[in-house]
């Protein structure tokens, strides 16, 4: 396993504004819930919207019965979000490309579209992880795989269902300035507000790590214990965080808004987070879990590693990798992060 992560700054590919495209057609690849989700609310925002997922069965049914059955049945799919089963037809000339599949497959997905994207086109990643064979950041594993394209962020406090049913919700998309705030603009609607930052190492820091602290505030809440130890673990998670955020060459500032606080309070108090409620069934096999794929648990052993390559204190990222490789209990776990100590970050470090 690689001790470092490889952090590259997305290339500005000398672009200006003239050469920002307008935002009018956009392909969402994943048609799980989080895909549809977005998809829903990219389209109320005047966007049409193609729809990839590789069940030509399900687009099929999907596009007739203006639902996607399997996940959202609720909401009917606007008339603008057009489900297709076709990759490269789902690409071919759109003016962005959303990436909604989790972190271990953005690659080789970005792999598969990279002749289809057009020069210039933003390809956002919406998952919140590492590369599991690179170990990058998932936007720079799509600059990578894509030279042509501009790689951005997008993230948040969203669960899928909620943002579906157009609950007021708040995201970020990070990306180079400019084109941030063009496609901030593009997607908001009444019921969705994205907001642009620049940093995208910040924000990508705070969507990893908030689901593996979301597992160790689920394990402590299924162990019984109250809101006292969620919050502790909460706060000092944040601060690990940030430490990390730092070291990569982020600002730990940018996880004092909806891509680091937001999505914290969100995934580590609500059993609709996957992570939180694979914490919980951890240390308590009777509390309930139908979700299959968790992020925290896909990362944390790399997240681990880079902390301890680069010298940041990481007892909560540290503690829960031992205790899914079985090294420590559920118990053990939560007792070690009041053992531990954070080291004192200088002002410094937070300009």
């Amino acid at each position: 396993m690689k001790q470092q992560l490889n952090v590259v700054r997305t290339a500005s590919l000398g672009a200006t504004a003239s050469a920002h495209p307008q935002f009018d057609t956009v392909t969402v690849l994943g048609a799980g819930a989080w895909g549809t989700a977005l998809a829903i609310a990219f389209a109320r925002a005047g966007r049409t919207v193609r729809l990839w997922g590789r069940n030509a069965e399900m687009m099929g049914d999907m596009a007739r019965l203006r639902r996607n059955m399997a996940y959202i049945p609720g909401v009917l799919l606007p008339d603008t979000v057009i489900p297709i089963s076709d990759l490269s037809a789902a690409v071919d000339g759109v003016d962005a490309v959303f990436i909604a599949l989790p972190s271990k497959g953005v690659g080789a997905i970005a792999d598969k579209i990279a002749s289809d994207v057009k020069p210039l086109a933003p390809v956002i990643s919406c998952a919140k992880g590492l590369d599991p064979e690179t170990e990058e950041l998932l936007t720079d594993r799509i600059q990578s795989a894509i030279p042509q394209a501009r790689a951005m962020f997008l993230s948040g406090p969203s669960f899928a269902a909620e943002v579906a049913r157009g609950e007021p919700t708040s995201v970020v998309i990070a990306g180079e300035g400019e084109l941030a705030a063009e496609m901030a603009a593009s997607l908001t609607s009444d019921s969705f507000h994205v907001e642009p930052v620049e940093d995208l190492i910040g924000a990508q820091i705070g969507g990893i790590m908030k689901n593996v602290i979301a597992i160790a505030c689920g394990v402590a809440d299924g162990l019984g214990h109250g809101s006292n130890t969620r919050a502790s673990i909460l706060a000092r998670g944040l601060e690990e965080a940030a430490s990390l955020a730092d070291a990569l060459g982020g600002s730990a500032h940018t996880l004092l808004g909806v891509a680091g606080a937001g999505d914290l309070a969100l995934a580590c108090t609500d059993p609709q987070s996957r992570n939180y409620s694979y914490g919980r069934a951890l240390a308590d096999p009777a509390a309930p879990l139908t979700a299959t794929t968790f992020e925290g648990a896909d990362s944390v052993a790399k997240v681990c590693a880079v902390m301890t390559a680069q010298g940041v204190s990481a007892p909560i990222a540290c503690a829960v990798d031992a205790m899914l490789k079985r090294d420590l209990t559920p118990e053990a776990m939560v007792a070690s992060l009041f053992r531990s100590v954070t080291a004192a970050r200088t002002p410094e470090a937070t300009q």
